[in-house]
C-alpha cells in the first residue's frame, strides 16, 4: 500500500525545504519532499498528495515548468508557488502557469499555514470551498 501525503514540498534549498516541512509537520500534516522538479515528478508522493508547494527557481525544470507538468499529471491538484525573487509580474506568471496560489519568501509560519489550510479545504461539487 502506498503512503498518503498531505503536502509535497519541492525546493532545492535544504534549509527552506526542511523549514517548510517542519512547520507543516508541527501543524499535523504529513509531508514528503523533493529537491528538484524532476524528482518531484517522479516521486510517488505526487500521485497521492493533496497539495504541492514548489519553489519557482529550481535547477533543471523551473517552478513554472514544473507547475505545467504537475497539471498534466494531476489537473485538479492545488499548487502553491513560492519564490524569493518576486517581481510585479511573478504572481501573474504563476497563475498563468496554473498555480493555485503564490507566496513570496520570506514568509512566516502563519502565512504559510493559512495558505495551506485554505488550499486543503474540501471543495463541494459546485467548486466552492467549504466544510463538508
Amino acid at each position: 500500500m502506498s503512503q498518503y501525503w498531505d503536502v509535497l514540498v519541492v525546493d532545492d534549498e535544504p534549509v527552506v525545504r526542511d523549514a517548510v516541512r517542519l512547520i507543516l509537520r508541527e501543524a499535523g500534516l504529513s509531508v514528503a519532499a523533493a529537491e528538484d522538479a524532476e524528482s518531484a515528478l517522479a516521486h510517488a508522493a505526487l500521485a497521492t498528495c493533496r497539495l504541492v508547494i514548489c519553489d519557482m527557481m529550481l535547477p533543471g525544470l523551473s517552478g513554472l515548468e514544473a507547475v505545467r507538468a504537475f497539471r498534466r499529471q494531476r489537473p485538479a491538484l492545488p499548487i502553491v508557488l513560492i519564490t524569493g525573487y518576486a517581481t510585479a509580474g511573478t504572481e501573474a506568471q504563476s497563475a498563468d502557469a496554473g498555480a493555485t496560489a503564490f507566496l513570496a519568501k520570506p514568509f512566516d509560519d502563519t502565512e504559510l499555514l493559512t495558505l495551506v489550510r485554505h488550499a486543503l479545504e474540501p471543495t463541494d461539487v459546485a467548486g466552492k470551498k467549504g466544510r463538508p
